[in-house]
């Protein structure tokens, strides 16, 4: 695969292009009606690669984008690299970045990737190096925010790692460091406030040591953010994970985490809150309360095969931290995937699925409605519908068929979630899905 090449993908899920949300929804208990703003479909998108691990291993980096339309033009560009696509309706094309677009360390970088399309698209990213592989949904320009929490998974190897990318207008950044980070070769301890000016379309990587969870971000300007780790070793060997972050003003108060169900460790919940906030949560039979600070971080130990039922006061942050699993006969990598709160829920989602991986999408549903979920028009036959605990929610499991060039799965009128994660021996990855809906105007709430 050459490093600027460009590669249509035969294989991937298309779910739902032309569904829309219904009109004149009310606020119920559930949260539906109050349309959250962590959308996927834009114009606009700009992200980073972190660093990925041993530096020298092969690598690709991609972009991979889904078109809505016919005849989408879509320009991707980091540097001196351009890539001019046309991208049909339904059709996903994978654009690979050159290698040079890894950050490694703790530094600015003017390597910023943006992504422009003439219609609305869907964007993804993805990381591979030797068996370290990992995806992120890209939330479009509109999304971004001025304040973010910071996860990063522990880990005894490796360094916890975010980035941080100005748009068009340069900003400047208040970093209010928790952990122990490194910049331009300075140490930054717990309570330091580290600042940084980013021109236009530049940004920061900032690497530390253990746990940089709770690490408050302030910016002048709207800016992206990821977060996760070069090297998380839980279960299995040293794997490469993070996401791209919502802003405060987009978090939800009800989420509803679905397990991976063949884990047979326990995984993590991790639940940012901005401000003091009461917190109650179903841990499969086992119900909860906490009561957080700003910047406090609850992680929650999620046992095998148990969802999660959480409800708050105010919008709190909610990432699922899968910590791979080391079987007998197969071993899978840890993945990262930043969790949609109910009120986001959307009719259709699209996800790629990946070449060399078992593929998978986790679905909730509200349990009255669960059974009206279809696949390509027809009933999604051979799913287990398992009733979340505490709420009116049920989840299940999918697996993805790779012999096919187009799914539909769809709900004729209640909004559902899906994310999508893969396993291979050694490898994983995992993310939110994207919503297609069409029919939405971005703003930060």
């Amino acid at each position: 695969m050459g490093n600027q090449g460009l590669l249509h993908v035969t294989g991937f899920l298309l779910l739902g292009l032309s569904q829309t949300f219904p009109q004149g929804s009310t606020q119920g208990a559930s949260g539906f009606g109050s349309r959250n703003c962590t959308k996927t479909l834009g114009r606009e998108f700009i992200t980073s690669f972190m660093e990925n691990w041993i530096p020298g291993q092969y690598s690709s980096f991609q972009v991979q984008i889904t078109s809505y339309s016919a005849s989408t033009s879509v320009s991707v560009s980091v540097g001196s690299f351009e890539k001019n696509v046309s991208v049909d309706q339904g059709e996903v094309v994978q654009v690979v970045l050159p290698r040079t677009v890894e950050i490694v360390g703790s530094k600015t970088f003017s390597n910023t990737v943006r992504i422009k399309a003439d219609k609305d698209i869907t964007a993804m990213s993805l990381s591979y190096k030797g068996l370290s592989t990992e995806t992120a949904m890209l939330f479009p320009v509109p999304v971004l925010g001025n304040e973010y929490y910071i996860v990063t998974p522990s880990s005894s190897a490796g360094d916890p790692e975010f980035s941080i990318m100005a748009h068009r207008e340069p900003s400047t950044v208040e970093i209010h460091v928790k952990g122990q980070v490194t910049y331009q070769g300075s140490p930054y301890c717990e309570g330091d406030i580290l600042n940084v000016t980013l021109p236009a379309f530049q940004g920061v990587q900032i690497q530390g040591k253990g746990d940089l969870s709770g690490t408050r971000i302030v910016s002048q300007k709207t800016v992206a953010v990821l977060a996760g780790h070069a090297c998380t070793s839980e279960n299995t060997k040293c794997h490469h994970v993070f996401e791209q972050l919502l802003p405060v003003c987009s978090w939800g108060r009800t989420y509803v985490i679905p397990p991976v169900p063949f884990q047979t460790k326990h995984d993590i919940v991790y639940v940012s809150a901005s401000q003091p906030t009461a917190v109650q949560y179903w841990l499969g039979r086992q119900q909860s309360n906490a009561s957080l600070e700003g910047g406090q971080v609850l992680p929650l130990e999620v046992e095998p095969s148990s969802p999660v039922y959480i409800t708050a006061s105010v919008g709190v942050q909610v990432v699922y931290y899968s910590t791979g699993s080391d079987m007998a006969m197969y071993a899978y990598d840890t993945f990262l995937i930043n969790v949609p709160d109910v009120a986001s829920y959307c009719l259709s989602y699209s996800a790629n699925w990946q070449v060399g991986f078992d593929n998978y999408v986790l679905l909730v549903a509200r349990s009255t409605e669960a059974e009206a979920v279809t696949l390509d028009k027809q009933p999604l036959r051979n799913v287990k519908w398992t009733k979340v605990r505490g709420s009116e929610f049920s989840w299940g499991v999918y697996p993805l068929a790779t012999d096919l060039n187009m799914h539909i799965v769809s709900h004729p009128s209640s909004p559902f979630a899906l994310l999508s994660f893969g396993t291979a021996n050694r490898d994983g990855y995992g993310t939110l899905g994207a919503c297609g809906e069409s029919e939405y105007k971005f703003y930060c709430c």
